[in-house]
């Protein structure tokens, strides 16, 4: 008997290793196979039941992981001082969930709103505005973060796909007062204290950031891209 419960219990853990090792290989080319099979009714039925089996097989430990966003150090920390000094000078505007603004990115099944807060706790409600940053369709550098695991796919308000975005691709922002599309000119990986993707610019720029590689907040992922209004649309 012993020998029987032995071997079912070696059986499941190497079927959960297995099932392990399939997941993390797998998954990441879920977006491609996404574009792919998205046109089959079937593969929309199954998705969501296979995603979830896996992530229940073998759940990847993303606590500490969600942590280390925006802790001290990191590009996403705002200081209370750089706060103060933007209220003071009158620069700092909250207008995202006023005007209702949503970003999306049809390349690679990205939808979401965006929302402004003052620390980078923003992401945890949607794609966070940059609050140093200037605003959708002005001049100047318009930065949106968001994470990366916090939803995942077939979810769309998450930039877990944000790897996938190519040179020429659209980026769509959509506000009560008007439609904003730029067009990415520059995909980049940078270090997670390189604030230098912040930085205030002379064009119309914007500029999405998220985590990566993949299940890490090692590094981070940047997209740049420009408004088709003063650049030509590509």
């Amino acid at each position: 008997m012993l020998k029987i419960i032995y071997r079912i219990t070696t059986v499941v853990l190497l079927l959960s290793v297995l099932a392990g090792i399939l997941f993390f290989i797998i998954y990441p080319k879920y977006p491609d196979i996404q574009n792919y099979l998205s046109q089959l009714q079937p593969y929309r039925i199954a998705s969501n039941t296979t995603l979830h089996l896996f992530l229940k097989i073998s759940p990847p430990n993303l606590t500490q992981v969600e942590s280390e966003i925006g802790a001290p150090g990191t590009l996403e920390e705002i200081s209370p001082d750089e706060i103060a000094q933007l209220r003071n000078e009158g620069k700092i505007r909250f207008n995202m969930e006023e005007q209702n603004t949503q970003l999306y990115i049809p390349s690679v099944n990205i939808n979401g709103k965006v929302v402004d807060d003052e620390t980078s706790h923003g992401m945890d409600k949607g794609f966070w505005h940059f609050p140093l940053s200037s605003e959708p369709g002005l001049k100047g550098n318009t930065v949106i973060i968001a994470h990366r695991f916090l939803y995942l796919p077939p979810r769309t308000d998450t930039f877990f796909n944000l790897d996938k975005i190519k040179v020429g691709d659209k980026v769509i922002i959509n506000q009560k007062g008007g439609t904003y599309r730029y067009t990415v000119v520059e995909t980049k990986v940078v270090e997670k204290n390189d604030r230098s993707i912040l930085l205030n610019t002379n064009d119309y720029r914007l500029t999405l950031v998220t985590c990566t590689p993949l299940w890490t907040a090692n590094q981070r992922q940047v997209i740049v891209a420009k408004l088709d209004k003063i650049y030509g649309d590509i």
